[in-house]
């Protein structure tokens, strides 16, 4: 709703929405108003925020810039400008990392149709380290269950189980009545932050949070610390970090969530980072035996090439590769 002269003077100091169409809406300060006789008053407003992020073009490879920054000072016309009835509690930063969220959103609806403009939005919001905004309290809930030795949690709604046996997911479990954040040690028995150890009973409920299964987490959080450190000591000689990772294929997760009962498990992960200046592929060959009695068996190789030629291998072994 636009604002007549009369209800803009009462709002002169306090917040504004600014509606620039397709560049995005903005919230800001009123500072100053000039009512022209025979004229469309205007106004000066002090961006606070972005309220609604600019439309992206589907067929373009890069997000859009907010159209106007942080204190910028804008002179436009009543006609875009409208009153702010709720509070605007964030900063600018939040803002733009709030905005970005809600068009995640927004195109998840249609996802089929926009899976690349998903993945900008995702590389934008891990660069701003803020991608935890997409999955803020969506859970999926399982019950525990026992099948011969084995423990397994079920999703009832998909039926599908899924295995304990290494399972690199952090839950939640109920101990008194509130959901703690747990991980599973072995069988029935979870460790919680604060290092006790909870025994649960078949049939009993849990809960995983959904940003665990972004399958470049899953990855990061299967490896065991000595196979991670390779990983990152490669990242940290091309200058990236795992924030600038922007697509990851798990075939590793493929494997774990088909089968309950397989205990050896080969392939390769492909994984790609890009910064403002360079795009780099990573070749993850691993291998996997799940022992009864004796601590797993992983290798662990990780071949990074980049757009200019650049190649690098780190490798982690419990032994050595039979290829």
């Amino acid at each position: 709703m636009n604002m007549d002269r009369q209800t803009a003077r009462s709002y002169a100091g306090k917040h504004v929405i600014i509606n620039e169409g397709k560049n995005g809406r903005y919230v800001g300060l009123l500072e100053q108003i000039e009512t022209k006789p025979k004229k469309i008053w205007s106004g000066i407003v002090k961006i606070s925020g972005i309220l609604l992020y600019p439309e992206i073009n589907i067929e373009s490879d890069q997000l859009p810039a907010p159209l106007y920054s942080e204190g910028e000072k804008v002179f436009c016309t009543g006609n875009k400008i409208s009153p702010l009835k709720q509070d605007f509690p964030h900063s600018y930063k939040e803002s733009v990392n709030y905005a970005l969220a809600g068009m995640w959103n927004e195109v998840d609806d249609q996802k089929e149709n926009n899976e690349s403009v998903l993945a900008m939005i995702h590389q934008e919001l891990k660069r701003r380290k803020a991608d935890h905004l997409l999955y803020r309290d969506v859970f999926v809930y399982y019950s525990l269950v026992k099948k011969a030795r084995h423990y397994y949690v079920y999703d009832e709604e998909k039926q599908e189980a899924l295995s304990l046996d290494g399972c690199p997911f952090e839950f939640e479990i109920k101990v008194k009545d509130k959901w703690k954040r747990a991980h599973n040690i072995s069988g029935p028995t979870f460790e919680l932050e604060n290092g006790k150890q909870v025994d649960l009973s078949h049939g009993d409920r849990l809960r995983l949070n959904k940003s665990q299964f972004d399958p470049y987490r899953i990855l990061i959080n299967e490896l065991d610390k000595p196979a991670l450190h390779a990983l990152e000591r490669g990242l940290r000689k091309l200058g990236i970090f795992h924030e600038n990772s922007v697509y990851c294929h798990n075939s590793l997760l493929i494997q774990l969530l088909s089968t309950v009962e397989q205990a050896t498990f080969k392939g390769v992960n492909f994984i790609s980072y890009s910064t403002e200046k360079h795009q780099y592929m990573i070749q993850h060959h691993y291998e996997r035996e799940i022992l009864e009695e004796e601590p797993d068996i992983a290798y662990d190789r990780f071949e990074f090439t980049s757009d200019t030629g650049e190649r690098l291998i780190t490798t982690y072994a419990t032994q050595l590769s039979k290829d």
